[in-house]
């Protein structure tokens, strides 16, 4: 199949085969550039509930990362000793959290879109080749266009699919690992305003 598909680059399905190969490669950088955001921006839940417990417990601010989505939505709240006041700078702080996440995700589920609408092009153009084919030409020339028509039908088609699944999954992953991260963050917000609300009644 992989035979079959590299030759299409070179026939009748080539403009739609080159123009999958960019969206491909768009969905790929994109893919590539959030799973090495997501990995660098890891953070260890426990050990963060732990670090601001044992900080409250001793009476200094635990020490956070500017650069972790989790430890600025913290820091921010601990700017404040009011716990009101704390979860208002961590709501905000939060939604400039989720767009770092989020930015970009959404190109992969539109990438499907485009992979699959392109296919759908390459396949329709290739119907009408085959169609045509069946008009007043030579029996010799019909064989040869409709070979040709259903080439690029297949050829468009299938290469299509192979960008739109692979890119799909990604998004989904990605959708999970965002909203898993989101909800880790809503945890720690709540556990450091518990933790002000404490102090405040201490």
């Amino acid at each position: 199949m992989l035979g079959y598909l590299i030759d299409a680059f070179s026939g009748p399905a080539a403009a739609f085969m080159y123009a999958l190969l960019g969206v491909m490669a768009f969905a790929i950088a994109v893919a590539l550039e959030r799973a090495y955001i997501f990995s660098t921006g890891r953070f260890d839940v426990e050990k963060l509930k732990n670090d601001l417990e044992e900080g409250f417990a001793a009476g200094k601010i635990p020490s956070l990362d500017p650069k972790n989505p989790a430890e600025q939505v913290l820091k921010a709240g601990l700017r404040w000793p009011d716990a009101e006041l704390a979860w208002e700078a961590m709501t905000e702080a939060s939604i400039a959290a989720e767009q770092g996440l989020r930015r970009r995700v959404a190109y992969l589920s539109t990438v499907a879109s485009i992979a699959t609408m392109i296919g759908l092009f390459g396949t329709v153009y290739g119907l009408i080749m085959s169609f045509a084919a069946l008009g007043d030409v030579a029996a010799t020339e019909r064989a040869a266009r409709l070979s040709e028509g259903s080439s690029t039908a297949m050829a468009s088609t299938a290469f299509g699919l192979m960008v739109a699944i692979p890119a799909l999954a990604a998004h989904a992953l990605a959708e999970a690992t965002v909203r898993e991260r989101l909800a880790a963050i809503e945890g720690l917000a709540s556990r450091l305003i518990l933790l002000l609300k404490a102090r405040s009644r201490a």
